[in-house]
């Protein structure tokens, strides 16, 4: 059904495919009407360029010809987008979740067991934050130190006391097995007499292994690695063996 009457138009925006349909030519043929300047065009970001309905029929009489697709379908493609992007956004949620993690952050019920309450216990999501610590961690955590758990609020909760003597027992663990396997910077620069970018370079070049901690903010390197790599450059570099204290 051809439209004439651009003063009933809707200013509604195609993509490229639908003006194509509209007016009965490819989509190519569209970005070269657009790039010509011949076509008036928006771009909204990445591969979101948009063609106002009132501009393609325009257009569209300009050349003699009239916009072919029923003005019924375009607002019904243009609602049902609306809709769609409208439930995507506006889904109620059952409590604050954590994406991330994937569970709630905060109670979906006040529903607990007698005797387990906010001021005692701690749910999942509430350990992964307050410790910083991600799921598959607390889980080994959980599993090395058989942690209790009930379900309450809609969740799985923890008794705060089992879960800072855990956690802490474990950042000790991790802390002298970390000691015994790896250098920190610190002490690289102390034993070779390097400065911090000799020794990240020398464990970028060499292929040293390296272990984020502190939150991803210090390297550790592996000992074994950086011993074997140490001992390799000294036989072909009398700098490198000058640097051992």
């Amino acid at each position: 059904m051809g439209m004439k009457q651009t003063s009933q138009i809707p200013n509604i925006l195609l993509s490229v495919k639908d003006a194509s349909v509209a007016i009965s030519v490819s989509t190519k043929m569209v970005r070269l009407l657009i790039a010509s300047g011949r076509l008036k065009a928006v771009n909204l970001g990445k591969r979101m360029t948009r063609i106002s309905l009132q501009e393609l029929t325009d257009f569209a009489e300009r050349q003699g010809c009239s916009v072919v697709l029923p003005f019924s379908s375009l607002l019904f493609n243009n609602d049902r987008r609306e809709k769609k992007k409208s439930n995507t956004t506006a889904k109620p949620e059952t409590g604050s979740v954590n994406k991330t993690a994937k569970c709630r952050i905060t109670p979906a019920s006040e529903k607990a067991p007698e005797g387990v309450t906010h001021d005692t216990y701690y749910t999942l999501a509430e350990v992964m934050s307050k410790f910083n610590i991600k799921y598959g961690r607390f889980y080994e955590v959980r599993n090395r130190f058989q942690l209790p758990s009930v379900h309450a609020w809609g969740t799985t909760a923890f008794r705060k006391e089992d879960v800072e003597g855990a956690i802490a027992k474990y950042d000790e663990e991790q802390g002298k097995a970390q000691l015994e396997a790896y250098y920190t910077c610190f002490d690289i620069m102390q034993k070779y007499g390097l400065g911090k970018t000799q020794v990240r370079r020398f464990a970028e070049t060499h292929n040293v292994r390296i272990k984020k901690a502190k939150g991803g903010r210090t390297n550790l390197y592996l000992k074994a690695d950086w011993e074997a790599a140490r001992k390799k450059a000294e036989k072909t570099s009398a700098s490198t063996k000058a640097k051992r204290i």
